[in-house]
């Protein structure tokens, strides 16, 4: 059996958390290493209905003050990598509004994405059913590969008969 493995187009969503941040280097060295094109998205989860002109008003100035700073974070991000070798001009930052999960799949299929890069938080447990896992629902419904990121210090879990997964050395 052939397999082609060709990644033309990286999609890392960024929520500007610690894992978000290692998804985004790793993403980028990435795709400096296929020549890849890379779409950064950050998503905005609508707060409020509106109810009146003025509503509608106050939501597009919180729109584009979020833009204006995604973007300036996004530089940062940038700064603090030392990732100046990576062509900024295959760079294209995106900002949506909606459920992270969808927004994402739908930007992936909308570009042609090969891979998304994205951080996990590695929640388990009562925290993992609480919370949702934005990461889990990308995995199952993207279109593409999806390279899952855990946090820095990620501590491996112990499976449900009580024996740790990873072997003692």
């Amino acid at each position: 059996m052939e397999v082609n493995f060709r990644v033309q187009r990286i999609l890392i969503p960024v929520d500007f958390s610690d894992t978000s941040r290692r998804a985004f280097y790793i993403g980028l060295k990435l795709a400096r290493q296929y020549d890849a094109d890379v779409d950064v998205l950050h998503v905005v989860e609508p707060i409020a209905s509106f109810d009146t002109g003025e509503d509608m008003e106050r939501q597009a100035d919180e729109m584009e003050r979020i833009q204006a700073g995604v973007r300036r974070r996004v530089d940062e991000l940038f700064q603090e990598g030392g990732l100046t070798e990576v062509d900024r001009r295959k760079v294209k930052v995106e900002i949506r509004a909606g459920k992270p999960y969808l927004q994402i799949c739908r930007l992936a299929w909308e570009r042609g994405t090969d891979l998304i890069v994205l951080g996990s938080h590695g929640y388990t447990g009562v925290k993992h059913m609480l919370l949702g896992s934005q990461t889990e629902k990308v995995v199952r419904r993207a279109h593409c590969m999806v390279l899952t990121i855990k946090p820095e210090n990620y501590e491996v879990d112990v499976d449900i008969s009580g024996e740790a997964i990873r072997p003692e050395r």
